[in-house]
């Protein structure tokens, strides 16, 4: 079977694999300030940024949509309630930002939370733990290949040195069902 979704971020095609995972190119990341966006003309990696609780050390990406990835020793235990808002709503973000907060396990596994703007804490999000693990890779923390534990399931990332695409694979779960009237959009 084959799919494609427009999204905000643009069209995806996910791939339905044999082992009932399903495979999405999210395309490549993109760590140049001003089209993430944010207010720097750099890449923003590593980065110190002062809020209402304290200084960060954040590193921004964008899927398609702004992220802030920030390390910590145990993703369980970091304030994102309280550090989650505060960097959403930073000066450095024209936009309002999501917010991930991520620990890494080893070479090959890192655990995420994620602030999603406008929404606050989320069980998962795909760009999300595709933006926590390129800057894990950026930053040299874990390979190019990287299992993601988020509250609501396991990803894998790779992100292909190929054509500098990220793919996220994973498995798709129904969450609820519905029904809607499309001449209402």
């Amino acid at each position: 079977m084959e799919l494609r979704i427009d999204t905000l971020a643009g069209v995806i095609a996910p791939r339905f694999l044999d082992n009932g995972m399903i495979a999405v190119d999210m395309g490549p990341p993109i760590f140049a300030g001003r089209a993430i966006p944010t207010t720097s003309d750099e890449e923003v990696l590593d980065h110190v940024i002062s809020t209402t609780n304290g200084q960060h050390v954040i590193s921004a990406v964008s899927m398609g949509n702004p992220h802030a990835v920030l390390f910590t020793p145990d993703a369980d235990t970091f304030p994102i309630l309280t550090v989650g808002p505060s960097i959403e709503h930073h000066e450095l973000f024209p936009n309002r930002t999501n917010v991930e907060a991520v620990q890494v396990f080893n070479r090959d596994h890192i655990r995420m939370r994620v602030w999603e703007r406008g929404a606050g804490l989320t069980p998962a999000c795909g760009t999300g733990a595709c933006a926590a693990a390129v800057a894990a890779m950026r930053l040299g923390y874990v390979e190019r290949s990287v299992n993601v534990t988020l509250d609501g399931g396991d990803l894998h990332i790779a992100w292909r040195e190929s054509d500098g695409h990220v793919i996220m694979t994973g498995p798709a779960e129904e969450s609820f069902r519905g029904e809607m009237d499309i001449d209402d959009l």
